[in-house]
Formats: structure tokens, sequence, C-alpha cells
């Protein structure tokens, strides 16, 4: 009788790219929406392959914030570790840190810590660490452009603001409108009627 394994994957958002959710009950959705978990659910797959696990379940966690991990983590941990005493399954997940020395996120870590007995870590060789690596680099070096674009597109964002508030627009128009087409917000999120606000300054106020 094979081994049973629960596969856990997790990502950090991306609002400017506007990523700030994955699929949390199908993780092929997930797989399709984050190349990130993608790639954790391909690794969790061949090694539960080659040591004879049963994949009974998987479950994906997309981060709060967008440039570390959060301690909210510990609650979808807690449902995974009593799913898997359950069915006497192990939890196999990717750790990063340890891995490739990239994104290492402290409160899993600090969790699996604690509950050893029910996780097991892969262990990447290359070509999947390369593969990592390289996923990381880009986004790294995307979100550098991002940064440096800041400036521009603020001021596009408040060009057309005005032009629209000298239409009569109300600010939750304008935000809705600035979304529509495509002038980001600063942080990538879309925009609100208070954002809005804060683009203007305190010399209108709709």
């Amino acid at each position: 009788m094979k081994r049973k394994a629960i596969g856990f994957y997790w990502t950090l958002p991306v609002p400017w790219a506007g990523f700030t959710k994955v699929d949390t009950k199908d993780a092929a959705k997930a797989a399709g929406q984050s190349r990130t978990i993608a790639m954790q659910r391909k690794a969790v797959h061949g090694f539960a392959k080659s040591e004879g696990y049963q994949l009974i379940a998987e479950a994906t966690h997309i981060e709060v914030a967008p440039d570390r991990g959060g301690k909210e983590i510990a609650g979808e941990l807690t449902k995974l570790v009593a799913q898997a005493r359950d069915h006497d399954a192990q939890i196999l997940y990717v750790d990063f840190g340890e891995a490739i020395q990239q994104r290492s996120h402290q409160y899993l870590r600090l969790y699996v810590g604690d509950h050893e007995a029910h996780f097991t870590a892969i262990a990447l060789g290359w070509p999947a660490d390369e593969a990592f690596r390289s996923h990381f680099a880009s986004w790294r070096e995307r979100q550098a452009d991002w940064t440096k674009g800041k400036a521009g597109r603020i001021e596009k964002a408040r060009a057309r603001a005005d032009t629209l508030h000298g239409e009569g627009l109300a600010l939750g128009d304008i935000a809705l409108a600035l979304d529509g087409e495509g002038l980001r917000s600063a942080t990538g999120k879309s925009w609100t009627a208070e954002m809005v606000r804060k683009l203007f300054g305190s010399s209108k106020d709709g």
C-alpha cells in the first residue's frame, strides 16, 4: 500500500502585476494562475511518484504582503496537519530557503519545526533549483522596472484624473475610469475614491 501525502504550495502576491489571488480550492487551477505554484506542484508530484506516495489532497496559499511571508500561514498549516493526522499522511512542500537560499518563509519554517513529524521538505536538484532561481530573478527585475517607472505612472494618472474631474466625474467614477483605461496606481492595486482624493491632494475634495 502506498504512503499517503498532501501537497502544499504557496506564493507571494504581485499587486502591480494584478496578481493578488489564486484558487485555494483547486491546485490545478492555481498552478495555471501562478508559475511559482506550478513549479512547486511539479516538484511535489515528481517526488511523490519517485518515493511511492499517493497524493490524496493538495492545498495552496497566497500571502498578504508582496515582499514577505506572514504568520497567517499558520492557520492554513494547522488545518493541513489535522488532515494529515486523520489520514496518516505526510505534507510535502518545497522549502525555498533551504533548497535555493531564496524566498525563505520564517513562519513556515517555525511551524514546520514544531510539527516535524508531519512535514517532508523536498530537496531540489538541477535543473529544478536553477529554474526556481531564474524565475525569482525575473520577477525581481520586473519589480525593479516597475519601481523605476512609478513617478511617470502617477503623473499620467494624475493628468487623466484632472481631465475627468474637470468633466464633472465623482471620485469613485474617476477611480473606475483609471482602472478601465489601464492607468495603474502606485502599488498596482485597483483605484478607489480615497486613492484618487490623495492623488489630487487636499485642494480638491470631489
